[in-house]
């Protein structure tokens, strides 16, 4: 997945898929949207969903692997149940329909 963003290519495996619309690389798993890559400006966006089950590790798992091959950051964490982003002002929980974006050149 994260070569397929770092390339700009379309990929798929299992529950996992990049989609390359322009400059955007999409990810998305079990066809919900979790990510977007802008190429150009290098932005990584991050996408909280409509629902609780949004929050799971198999969703951490694939954005704090966006983060970390992007900004050197695995932010996204769950203390005690509840959906965490540790940014540099703080950490703050991540609320549905939330997003997050970060710079990928300085994060």
């Amino acid at each position: 997945m994260v070569a397929a963003v770092w390339n700009h290519k379309d990929w798929r495996k299992d529950n996992t898929r990049v989609d390359i619309k322009g400059p955007h690389a999409m990810v998305f798993l079990h066809g919900n949207h979790i990510a977007t890559l802008n190429r150009f400006d290098r932005c990584l966006e991050f996408y909280g969903g409509s629902n609780s089950l949004w929050f799971s590790r198999t969703t951490f798992s694939r954005l704090n692997a966006l983060a970390l091959q992007f900004c050197g950051v695995k932010p996204f964490y769950t203390r005690k149940h509840v959906p965490m982003i540790s940014t540099r002002k703080g950490d703050r929980e991540w609320t549905l329909r939330d997003f997050y974006s970060f710079n990928a050149c300085g994060c």
